[in-house]
This record gives C-alpha cells, structure tokens and sequence, in this order.
C-alpha cells in the first residue's frame, strides 16, 4: 500500500426553478503532491426533481479527465443517477445519497501496463451528519460553523470490472455557512482506493476545498 497527498478544489452550484426542479452544476480541479502534479478534472451536471422537500431524485452527466506527465491520457464519460433523502434528527442534520454511475473510457495513453476497461457499472453511499457548532452573528441567524462528518463507499459492477471494491472516503468537514446562498467546506477526505494491481491499495489523505452556492430563481416566476 502507498500513501500520498492530494490538493482538491469544488465548485458546486444549485438553481431552484420551481418548487420541484432544480439544476445542478459542479466542477473542480486535482493535484498531488503539494499541487505539483495536476491528476484530474471533473466537469457534472444533472437536474433534480423533489418528491418531497426532503426527498430528491435526480440524473445527469460528467467529463471527467485523468492527467499524465502533464496532459489528459484517460477520459471518462460518467451518465448518473441518484436518490437523495435529509433527515433531521434534532439539530442534527442527515443526509443519505445513493447514487449509480455508468462509465465509458476513452484511453489516450499510446502505453499501458495494464488492461484497462472501456465501461463499468459504479455504486455509491454516502451519509452525512451536519454537527451545527455555534452561530457567528446574531443578525444573520443563517451564519454560523458547522460540522460535516460522513462516509461514502464506492463499489464496482459489470463484465470489464476487475474489483467489487473501488474505494471509501472517510470524511472530516468544518464548514463556514456564510448565508442560506454560500457555504465554504475546508474538508480532510481519507480516501482508501483499489488500484490496477491486485491486492495493492492507495491510502490519499485529501486536503479538499469544496464552495456551495444555491440560487433560488423560483422566487422570480
């Protein structure tokens, strides 16, 4: 098992349409190694439908691109589909998404050691429990730090997949809740991954800077 450092930064955003929709855009950028080698860039968007105010489904599509020696030598292109359901539990926040990703690569690389897949099947859970700490103003009641502590596990499905288990993130986020519309996460991600090997792993301790802004645009109809 090897152990490195990884440096990543997320953008995430959601428009409100109406009282059910809503649209879903992110983006963000990979480093390793004190953000002296660039490892990936992640490009999704997807639309949601709210069941109920506490329950949403949602599908949608990502680019993602895969770096070596300084230019992308692996793409993938990810349809998805998810279901997401928040519980309040007190003050306590929980949030539980299972999601299903069918990926398709498109390998660049003119080398490879390895026999890789053109598609997979991948299945993802995570829950998270927002730990509100304290309100930092007493006349803007929405700002305040919160907690973020979660998990989410990543499994493998399909003909090509050669490993059941992909990989689990362990995750650690103090979050700064400037207003309902941004919030800022400094995140620690321990990300235990499967590799290309057999029976060799990859622990990454993740520093991961994540921005969330949320936009209301039904409020103008």
């Amino acid at each position: 098992m090897d152990t490195i450092s990884q440096q990543w930064i997320q953008s995430y955003h959601e428009g409100k349409i109406s009282t059910k929709w809503t649209a879903l855009l992110d983006g963000g950028f990979r480093w390793r190694e004190g953000f002296s080698i660039s490892t990936a860039y992640i490009i999704r968007g997807g639309i949601g439908y709210s069941i109920t105010p506490s329950l949403r489904i949602a599908a949608g599509f990502a680019n993602l691109g895969l770096y070596g020696e300084g230019k992308v030598i692996r793409y993938e292109y990810r349809p998805y589909q998810e279901i997401q359901l928040k519980t309040p539990l007190g003050k306590i926040g929980l949030s539980q998404r299972f999601r299903i990703e069918e990926r398709f690569y498109e390998d660049r690389s003119p080398i490879s050691n390895f026999e890789l897949p053109d598609f997979n099947y991948r299945f993802r859970y995570s829950v998270m429990f927002a730990i509100p700490l304290f309100q930092l103003s007493k006349n803007e009641p929405n700002r305040r730090l919160v907690l973020n502590l979660g998990n989410e596990i990543f499994w493998n499905a399909g003909k090509q997949a050669t490993r059941v288990f992909d990989q689990n993130r362990l995750i650690l986020s103090p979050t700064l809740q400037w207003n309902k519309q941004l919030s800022i996460s400094f995140t620690y991600n321990r990300q235990f991954a499967s590799t290309l090997k057999e029976d060799f792993y990859l622990l990454s301790n993740i520093a991961w800077l994540q921005i969330r802004h949320n936009l209301d645009f039904s409020k103008n109809q």
